[in-house]
Formats: structure tokens, C-alpha cells, sequence
């Protein structure tokens, strides 16, 4: 029941997407890009929480993975940082539900919201990437994702992230569906620079 009232709420949040012409005019959890983070975490619970973010091998950014206290879609909030930015300025937000090794029911919500967008955005430039994600050193886990390109640049992206059993016993990494919002720059940074 919480699941379905929280894609419920999901839904509803994104209509209010449908005049929105520019990525910063997006919020998950009240939360846009272009954001400083220190107006909702403290700077000390922004470095912990590096500790279970994501470590790119350019480490031009930084994820912040915190626990979401800011709304009750989302069971954590993810955001890509730039390092040495003082004040946190917010370039990527992700709003993740976690799923218990059940990639199906992850792929279901991830359809169910993607339709609701192709509603409001009938002719945005949509496509589909699925394939083996990078950040599994042994490529044993899969990513499926429909990626939403806006014209202003940035892009919103649904993913169903399928970690491979090591992974999960080992790093406790779910399965998860996260709804992200990705600045421009971040995503040019993700494509060319991340992993190099």
C-alpha cells in the first residue's frame, strides 16, 4: 500500500512537471538543481554521507547518498556535487526507492512513470539504454533505463538498477528505481570524464 500511495504521490508531483521548460525547474522532494544542499543538510552530514555515495574514478564530483527526511516518496536521496565546491551546489538529484531483489516489480513502477511522462511530454526526445553497469568492476549487474533529453539541456532519467548477488551481500547494494535529474553539465561529466 505505502508503494502504491508513493507512486501515486510520484505521479501527481510530475504533472505539475508539464509547463516546466527548463531541468532546474524540477524538484524531487522540494529539492532542485542549481540548489545549495546546506539549505537542507548540514555540511557534516553532507561529508558522512560520502561514505555511501557512489566514488566515480574522476573525482571532479562527489555523491552525497543521505537518508530522505524531506518528503516520503523516496527511501534515500542521491546528489552529484562538485569537489571542492563550498557550497555544495546540487548538479544531479536522485530519488531512489528501494526494491528487495525484485527487479520485476522495479521495472513495473519504471513503466508506469515513464508513460506518465511520454503524457506530458509527447514530443521530448526519449530513449532506452540497457545494458551492464559500469560502476560493477566484475559486470555482473544490470542497468535499464529510459532517459528523457530536454532542448535547455539536462535530462531525466528512470532506472531500474539489477545488482548483481556479490554486490548485494557484499556492499548491500538493492535493487532500486531511481528517478534522476541530471544538470547538463553533469551528464556531458558522466559520459566522458567519469570513469576515466
Amino acid at each position: 500500500m505505502k508503494l502504491f500511495l508513493s507512486l501515486l504521490i510520484l505521479i501527481l508531483s510530475i504533472k505539475s512537471w508539464a509547463n516546466a521548460d527548463d531541468i532546474r525547474d524540477f524538484e524531487i522532494e522540494g529539492i532542485s538543481i542549481g540548489d545549495s544542499l546546506l539549505d537542507y543538510y548540514s555540511e557534516d552530514i553532507i561529508l558522512k554521507s560520502k561514505e555511501r555515495g557512489f566514488i566515480y574514478p574522476n573525482k571532479d564530483f562527489f555523491t552525497a547518498r543521505l537518508v530522505n527526511t524531506h518528503g516520503n516518496i523516496y527511501d534515500d536521496i542521491q546528489f552529484q556535487l562538485k569537489a571542492n565546491d563550498p557550497n555544495y551546489k546540487i548538479y544531479s538529484i536522485e530519488g531512489i526507492i528501494l526494491y528487495d531483489n525484485n527487479i520485476d516489480k522495479c521495472k513495473i513502477e519504471q513503466k508506469k512513470i515513464s508513460l506518465e511522462i511520454d503524457k506530458l511530454f509527447p514530443n521530448i526526445k526519449k530513449f532506452y539504454d540497457n545494458g551492464i553497469i559500469r560502476g560493477d568492476p566484475k559486470k555482473m549487474s544490470m542497468g535499464y533505463e529510459i532517459y528523457y533529453m530536454f532542448k535547455s539541456g539536462g535530462n531525466i532519467v528512470l532506472s531500474c538498477y539489477d545488482w548483481s548477488e556479490e554486490l548485494s551481500v557484499s556492499k548491500g547494494w538493492l535493487d532500486n528505481l531511481k528517478v534522476i535529474i541530471d544538470s547538463e553539465e553533469f551528464h556531458v561529466w558522466l559520459n566522458t570524464k567519469a570513469y576515466n
